[in-house]
């Protein structure tokens, strides 16, 4: 079972989740809707930025702050939401009003997969997953927000599902180390704060 649990979070792994990120920002780009890819591109970086420096505020001295035992909020479930989440918006928009389910419900599967593999894991508290979701999920709303004040452009939305498709099989599986670089980091910051002492 842990395989299968292993295997389900591997899809929020920033070696998936990023590079999905770019192939869409450049899929984007190239049908014309620099809008669409410039929200993306900043909705994913405040998240990016948000999760980092609640890890990091978290962290760094090394002990639980506020009394409680929330130290390492999930970044899988914060990236996942603001990508995978950006995705299902975009295909529900360029889908007919009768399929626009399809993808919606696509995106909350693999999202509640992801989240729950994290707590089944034990990686996470739950408590740490939902505020990685609720960060995701604040990126999500800007990018959704910033989307529907635009002009609707159409796009060949079978191209990018491909294109999506063969980033996340070819990636999946790898890990990129970026919770050890925040470690790293927030390690670097609790010898050098005074209060952390």
């Amino acid at each position: 079972m842990q395989t299968f649990w292993n295997f389900v979070t591997d899809f929020g792994d920033t070696a998936v989740t990023l590079p999905l990120a770019a192939v869409t920002v450049v899929f984007l780009l190239i049908s014309r809707w620099s809008r669409a890819a410039l929200f993306f591109a900043l909705s994913l970086a405040g998240c990016g930025l948000a999760i980092g420096l609640v890890k990091l505020t978290l962290e760094s001295c090394g002990r639980p702050l506020l009394h409680t035992d929330i130290t390492n909020p999930s970044g899988h479930a914060a990236v996942s939401t603001a990508v995978y989440g950006a995705l299902a918006t975009l295909f529900a928009r360029n889908a007919s009003i009768e399929r626009r389910w399809i993808p919606a419900a696509g995106g909350a599967i693999l999202l509640t997969g992801i989240t729950a593999s994290r707590i089944v894991l034990d990686t996470h508290s739950p408590a740490e997953v939902v505020i990685g979701l609720l960060i995701g999920l604040a990126a999500l709303a800007a990018f959704y927000r910033a989307l529907t004040m635009s002009a609707l452009v159409k796009f060949q939305s079978r191209w990018l599902a491909i294109a999506a498709l063969v980033v996340v099989a070819t990636m999946h599986g790898t890990r990129w180390p970026i919770e050890e670089v925040v470690r790293d980091i927030a390690r670097l910051i609790r010898h050098t704060v005074p209060s952390c002492a």
